[in-house]
């Protein structure tokens, strides 16, 4: 055959393969550089770990062909058909791959920095954990491509149809575009969960809005639950370990299973990948060490049974999950350690809240100016969020929650405005004498606030 002669005259330089009937099935490893292959069949050809740097395989067929490993740098497989095939691992930096067909590709794993896919079909194809960064993707299908923990920094996504995409944590910057861009709907989870839109399609713009507002932003995800004080410990070494980088917690929502989502602000030249990992790993720590504590506390109580402990920290963390665990954890951390400001709390901390937004913005203001009317109707919108959660609350319960809900750094404004109005004033105005009693309690640590 063809093949065979080629090899034994060794063409190293250049070879023409064009049009070529590929019958081997079997080519590992084989050195076919800068090979021109244009139109060339290699349908199910194994070339694992292939050498096609500089090759030209415009409109080849390598439909079901196994490529992984392979090294095509700066390979022409413009109108290539791909369909199926097996590129994991594969490296195409630089390549050009105009109009090819990857549908139901398998592109995990691999390497397209700077790669031109300019008009190319990837129906359905894996590209998880694959490296797009400064690609050109512009007026491709994704429609059904799976992209998970996808490397998109600065890629062009211009005009991209990603309807049905399944998109879950991928890596994307200001300098990612998506102009133009279409989508009915995108699936953030595996297994076609999480559809966004919940129901309908996305209106013009509303698909660019949603990633747009994912560019400044990481997701933790606690599938089990969380540990606040582990958390926020973490949080400050995460802060320390990223500092200059505008750290913030952005919001906190409680998933119906009992999942945590806490969604940090990052600046944009954070790499998310580093950073989720570098967060989970410091909670993880923190856990460690608390559960020790934990166990050292009980042992020395004499409670030295294993199970009796994890029942007793599970409940102290299940306390630490409710709203005014959150918000007392918070109000103990507060100042200058730790940004919150614009956090949102989301529905879930209390039974009875499903799916809302409440909590609202926690700002410092200590120096903004206030009235005596406006600490008031800012103590009176604090008590209606605990109203949601417990309708007839005790005067004690109030307090506590007052004190919990508001950090020291914004504690001055409100003892101000008790200091600009008389006692006549004071007690005219709502929840005047709530006030009095907080601000009392805040200036004589050793009265009950």
């Amino acid at each position: 055959m063809l093949w065979n002669k080629w090899r034994q005259q060794n063409l190293l330089v250049k070879p023409d393969l064009t049009n070529l009937e590929f019958d081997r099935k079997s080519l590992q490893g084989v050195n076919l550089s800068r090979a021109n292959l244009t139109g060339a069949n290699l349908s199910g050809v194994d070339l694992w770990k292939a050498n096609l740097v500089l090759a030209n395989l415009t409109n080849a067929d390598l439909s079901k062909a196994r490529l992984r490993d392979a090294n095509l740098i700066r390979a022409n497989l413009s109108g290539a058909r791909l369909q199926e095939v097996n590129l994991l691992g594969a490296n195409l930096i630089d390549s050009q791959l105009r109009d090819a067909d990857f549908n139901k590709a398998d592109l995990s794993l691999a390497h397209f920095q700077g790669a031109n896919l300019d008009g190319a079909s990837l129906v359905q194809a894996n590209v998880i954990e694959t490296d797009l960064r400064f690609a050109n993707l512009s007026r491709s299908n994704l429609s059904g491509v799976t992209m998970f923990h996808t490397q998109a920094l600065g890629t062009r996504f211009e005009n991209v149809v990603f309807t049905g995409a399944r998109i879950q944590d991928w890596n994307i910057n200001s300098d990612t575009r998506f102009d133009g861009a279409v989508c009915e709907f995108v699936y953030l989870k595996a297994n076609q969960k999480e559809r966004r839109p919940r129901k309908g399609s996305f209106k013009p713009g509303e698909f660019t809005a949603l990633f747009q507002q994912a560019i400044d932003t990481v997701d933790l995800i606690f599938q089990d639950g969380i540990d606040w004080q582990a958390f926020f410990q973490s949080f400050q070494e995460l802060r320390c370990q990223y500092a200059g980088h505008d750290l913030a917690i952005q919001a906190i929502e409680r998933k119906q299973s009992g999942a945590f989502v806490v969604r940090l602000e990052v600046s944009e030249d954070v790499d998310r990948l580093s950073f989720e990992g570098d967060a989970k790993q410091l909670y993880e720590k923190r856990l460690r060490a608390l559960e020790v504590q934990y166990e050292r506390q009980l042992r020395l109580q004499g409670q030295q049974q294993w199970d009796e402990m994890k029942r007793l920290i599970e409940a102290e963390r299940r306390e630490k999950a409710t709203l005014m665990g959150v918000l007392t954890t918070m109000a103990n951390n507060q100042g200058p350690k730790y940004d919150l400001s614009n956090a949102q709390f989301a529905g879930g901390f209390a039974e009875t809240v499903q799916g809302h937004l409440f909590g609202g913005n926690i700002k410092n203001e200590a120096t903004t100016t206030f009235s005596l009317a406006e600490a008031a109707a800012e103590i009176q919108k604090l008590l209606k969020q605990l109203k949601a959660s417990n309708p007839t609350p005790t005067e004690a319960q109030q307090m506590a929650f007052l004190n919990a809900v508001i950090p020291p750094t914004r504690r001055e404004r409100f003892v101000s405005a008790l200091k600009s109005g008389s006692s006549a004033a004071i007690d005219e105005v709502p929840y005047g004498s709530v006030l009095k009693a907080l601000v009392q309690g805040w200036q004589n640590p050793l009265l009950p606030s």
